[in-house]
């Protein structure tokens, strides 16, 4: 069983505090405030520009009620030290219950500052006991004694086994994107999903295939393509002998067909849908302008499935390429 040693009473909160102890209990009440910066449960908390903003509120606010003019970096000392603080005696709890001993705190101000205890160290795995130095070693831990992936979302349960992953997911969630294209402005969440964009703008098609020569703006669609010729569906459902070479088109499936919760709205006459694909699909219909027109005569629909029907009359087929 992992333990840690006792952190040193003289030297764990670091240099001597600014604040009178009524002044630093002011500040753990602000901190308290702001989950995103002690919280894993909140979103922001894995979103560094929002946790600086966070962190510049405090710093104003602090200063304001108590008449001071701390800078930046004396204030994140007085926060350090308040982890600190929370992580000594969090260690001198769990010594404490397992040498059944009774848990007195050193400082009488604690109970204000305990709250962080939640995302300082150590932290105790509750199925076998082990002691982990950290919130991410702690969460791959637990999840290695189910196998389950450790970085979870906590708006739709989906896994993920990097949390830069899960963070790039979150900001999807609530569309706060660090990035915009310069051309014409949409707002994207990491640095290679814009370098994809551009070749919206440039036509670029870097992805050849060897076999056919077709080639592909996306990386996605360049395995998938592979995949395709090599007649591999690797995406398969976990309820039924179905399997697919695209893991949206599985994900469409399972909502579709086996899960059939229409939580898809549509803004405009609050119909619901099973799949994202199928409220874009009917979206269409509230449109001014009928987007899809027929080649061959020129009459318009709204929705890919009526001209699929009208060109039936002319003898062809819609394209199974269009975009919607």
């Amino acid at each position: 069983m992992n333990t840690f040693n006792q952190t040193n009473t003289e030297t764990f909160c670091g240099p001597n505090s600014l604040l009178s102890d009524a002044q630093f209990v002011g500040l753990a009440k602000i901190y308290k405030t702001h989950p995103c910066l002690w919280n894993e449960n909140e979103i922001a908390y894995r979103f560094a520009n929002r946790r600086r903003e966070a962190l510049e509120y405090i710093l104003q606010k602090f200063n304001t009620k108590f008449e001071l003019n701390l800078t930046k970096r004396e204030l994140e000392n007085e926060i350090s030290r308040l982890r600190k603080i929370c992580s000594y005696e969090k260690t001198k709890k769990i010594a404490c219950k397992r040498n059944k001993s009774i848990y007195k705190p050193k400082f009488a101000y604690y109970q204000h500052l305990a709250f962080a205890e939640i995302d300082v160290r150590p932290f105790e795995c509750s199925i076998c006991g082990n002691l982990l130095r950290s919130l991410s070693q702690y969460t791959i831990h637990l999840a290695s004694h189910d196998g389950s992936l450790p970085f979870k979302c906590i708006v739709c349960g989906h896994g993920f086994q990097l949390a830069t992953n899960l963070t790039v997911h979150l900001r999807r969630h609530v569309q706060d994107y660090n990035y915009s294209c310069e051309v014409c402005n949409k707002s994207i969440a990491t640095t290679s999903e814009l370098k994809s964009h551009m070749r919206i703008h440039t036509g670029e098609k870097p992805y050849v295939c060897d076999i056919c020569g077709k080639s592909f703006r996306m990386l996605n669609e360049f395995k998938e393509h592979l995949l395709r010729h090599e007649q591999r569906k690797i995406h398969q459902c976990s309820i039924c002998p179905k399997a697919f070479y695209n893991r949206n088109k599985l994900r469409d499936h399972m909502a579709s067909v086996h899960v059939k919760v229409r939580n898809k709205i549509c803004n405009v006459c609050d119909k619901g849908f099973t799949t994202q694909r199928q409220l874009r699909q009917h979206q269409h219909i509230h449109d001014a302008e009928k987007k899809f027109e027929c080649r061959i005569c020129g009459k318009r629909f709204s929705q890919p499935a009526g001209l699929s029907g009208h060109l039936k009359s002319h003898g062809a087929s819609l394209s199974a390429n269009i975009e919607y």
